[in-house]
């Protein structure tokens, strides 16, 4: 079972994604977790940052490209495989930065993804999910109020768009863990 977490910054994807790994281990379950930007040499690339938008873009999908290759191995030997980002990223970030490049972002990742079993996207006001980030003494990459506003509008649409379940960051967390082990439990 391929499971996504996806969310602007300071939604608490990775934490959620740590507590989610630990449930299913205490039931029995084979996990592995990952998260995009992978730690490959591509992610590392992507991490020193200061590319032109389609240059990212072409950089995530070569890194999803190799990531995906990682989950399909993964999910063969029976893992469940969670992941704190994935596609679903790039199409609200890329296309936040410039709406010219949705379809052709959208495009140049259809050839290396893996359709997630389940994806859920966690939601939170951009504000708050700056000062989440702050208060952990963290910079985001995208410190602009404004800049994550329209990255949560795309986040927002796609999940209308492809029916994910979108979820309030804000809210306590055991909540929203037992919500995604009863989806998991559901596709089982």
């Amino acid at each position: 079972m391929f499971v996504v977490i996806e969310g602007i910054d300071g939604t608490g994807k990775t934490t959620l994604c740590r507590f989610l790994a630990e449930k299913l281990i205490q039931e029995g379950r084979e996990v592995v977790t990952t998260a995009e930007p992978t730690d490959g040499p591509i992610g590392e690339l992507i991490r020193r940052r200061g590319f032109d938008p389609k240059a990212e873009a072409l950089l995530f999908a070569a890194d999803r490209s190799c990531h995906t290759a990682d989950i399909e191995k993964w999910l063969s030997q029976g893992k469940v495989v969670i992941s704190d980002r994935y596609y679903v990223s790039s199409l609200a970030y890329q296309s936040a930065s410039s709406e010219d490049l949705a379809e052709w972002v959208a495009a140049i990742n259809e050839p290396v993804i893996r359709e997630p079993d389940i994806t859920v996207v966690l939601d939170i006001d951009p504000a708050e999910g700056l000062g989440r980030i702050s208060s952990r003494g963290e910079n985001s990459r995208f410190e602009a109020v404004g800049y994550l506003t329209r990255v949560r509008e795309n986040y927002l649409r796609i999940a209308r768009e492809k029916g994910y379940p979108v979820m309030d960051a804000s809210r306590d967390r055991k909540e929203t863990l037992a919500e995604i082990m009863k989806m998991i439990r559901k596709e089982d």
